[in-house]
C-alpha cells in the first residue's frame, strides 16, 4: 500500500495511484487497470528516484525518502521544506509508465550476454539487446527535475573564467 503523506513514518511514495492515472490519461499513456499493479510500478519508480543525487538536505534525518528537502532553490524561489515538488511527483508517474517496458533497476550481471564474436583482422563482439545490466537513462528526466538534482545529476553546473 502506498503512503503519500510525508509526515507519516510509513511514507513510501511521492505519487498516488490517482496521480499516476491522471498523469497517464492527460498525456495519452496507459497503465494497468489493477491498482496493485500500478502501486508496484510506482514503487519501482521510487527505487529509481532513490538512486538520484539531490540538491539540499533531508528535512529530517529520520525521514524514509530523500524528499522533502530543505535548502533547495529553483528559479530563485525556495521550495517548502515540508512539501514534495510537483515535478517530482510527475517524474515518478512517468517512470511508472516506463517501468511497464523497462527494468528501471536491473541487476548487474557482469556485462551483456555475448551472442556473436568474430576475429578477422579486428575483433567484433555483438551483445544481446537489453542484457547489459546498466541502469536505463531517460533524457526527459533531467529536464523534468531541473533544479532538483544535485551534484552528479548532470544538468546544472557553474562555469567561471579566471
Amino acid at each position: 500500500m502506498l503512503i503519500t503523506d510525508p509526515a507519516s513514518p510509513d511514507f513510501n511514495s511521492y505519487a498516488s495511484v490517482r496521480d499516476a492515472r491522471d498523469f497517464a490519461t492527460t498525456r495519452g499513456y496507459s497503465l494497468p487497470d489493477d491498482d496493485s499493479e500500478c502501486e508496484t510500478l510506482l514503487m519501482q519508480a521510487m527505487d529509481y528516484l532513490a538512486g538520484q543525487s539531490w540538491r539540499g538536505s533531508r528535512s529530517s534525518p529520520d525521514q524514509a525518502l530523500p524528499w522533502p528537502r530543505s535548502g533547495v532553490i529553483v528559479d530563485g524561489v525556495p521550495l517548502a521544506s515540508d512539501k514534495i515538488p510537483r515535478q517530482l511527483i510527475q517524474a515518478q508517474c512517468r517512470l511508472a509508465v516506463e517501468a511497464q517496458e523497462t527494468d528501471l533497476t536491473p541487476s548487474f550481471a557482469g556485462g551483456g550476454e555475448v551472442v556473436a564474436e568474430s576475429v578477422s583482422g579486428a575483433v567484433a563482439v555483438q551483445y544481446a539487446e537489453g542484457s547489459s545490466g546498466n541502469a536505463p537513462y531517460f533524457s526527459w528526466l533531467a529536464g523534468l527535475l531541473n533544479g532538483l538534482l544535485g551534484e552528479g545529476g548532470g544538468i546544472n553546473f557553474d562555469v567561471m573564467r579566471g
